[in-house]
Order: structure tokens, then sequence, then C-alpha cells
């Protein structure tokens, strides 16, 4: 007997879940469900909700910025803060992400000598796995594919960063010269 996504989790459940979502305290009728499916790849399920509440904007010079949101009866969170955990812990997850590429690369390079020669990820991926990475790494923490440039004897892995462009300075990088201790 197959269960629908609906059946595994209902409306008051996935309702009380968003309201406590991040520390909020939302009210019951602050929150909408409008649609609950199965989820992709993953498992879970997806929510598709409304959801009620304010936001303090401020004028910085000609731009209006989210300042604070409210989660909550007299509970309100500055959005730079949010924004910056968000922010710190995407670099760490992408930084977790570039580190099993570079196991992979120096798995590869113990066991030819050479680190794989190509100048893009999927090229580097089709190399590394299954061997040698059991995930193929393809896209950062931004939805941003990898930049990978190799040699046989050096090679830069980059994520390019939250504001996605490339040779910023909030670019990831892990790269091995030539001339490195191996």
């Amino acid at each position: 007997m197959a269960y629908s996504a609906a059946d595994v989790l209902g409306v008051r459940q996935a309702r009380e879940a968003l309201q406590k979502m991040g520390g909020a305290n939302l009210k019951s009728n602050e929150v909408r469900i409008k649609n609950i499916s199965p989820g992709v790849g993953g498992g879970g399920v997806i929510v598709e909700a409304q959801i009620e509440t304010a936001f303090r904007l401020v004028q910085d010079k000609k731009t209006w910025k989210v300042a604070e949101v409210r989660l909550g009866d007299r509970q309100w969170e500055s959005f730079e803060l949010i924004d910056e955990a968000v922010r710190r812990e995407k670099e760490r997850r992408t930084m977790i992400s570039l580190k099993q590429l570079e196991e992979g690369l120096t798995a590869y390079h113990r066991d030819r000598g050479v680190f794989v020669e190509a100048d893009e990820i999927g090229e580097l991926l089709d190399y590394l796995s299954p061997r040698y990475l059991v995930s193929p790494l393809r896209f950062d923490l931004w939805g941003e594919q990898f930049d990978f440039n190799g040699k046989a004897d050096s090679y830069r892995l980059t994520s390019r960063g939250a504001d996605r462009r490339k040779g910023t300075s909030d670019d990831l990088v892990i790269e091995h010269r030539k001339g490195a201790t191996d």
C-alpha cells in the first residue's frame, strides 16, 4: 500500500513545524499550508505554505533593506544576523565539499602519480567517481558549479562564493601547486 505525502505528514504537523522553525513562535493563523507533496531524492516532503509576518525595512542611501523580521509576538530578529549565519554555514559546508574533492584528487595522485588534467568540474568527476569519490560534488551551496583547473602537477578548485563571481575576495579556493609537499 502506497502512502501519499499528506498521509505521512498532516497539515497540522506541517503547520506546527513551520510555526517553530528557526526559533520562531508564530501563531497557527499566521501559517497556512497550501500543499504537501512527496520529497525528491533525499526523501522528506515538500510543504508549500504562506507565512504571514512583518518585516522592518530601513533606507540605506537610496536602497531599502530588510533590517528585522518578526518571528513571533514581540520577537524581532536581525536579518543581518540571519543572513550572516546562513552565509557562514554555506561557506563551511562548501569547504567540506571542496576538501572531499581534494581527498579524491589526493587518492588519484597517490595511485597514478599525477593529478587529473581537466578544465572543468564535470570532467574531473568523470575521473574521480566512483573510485576516488563516492558522491560526485558538482555544486556549491549557492547552486553554482565548482571551477576546476588541473594539470599533471597542480590543480585549483574554486567556489565563487556568495557573490557568484569568479576572482573576488569571497572565493573559496583549494589548490596544490607544483613543488608543494605531497
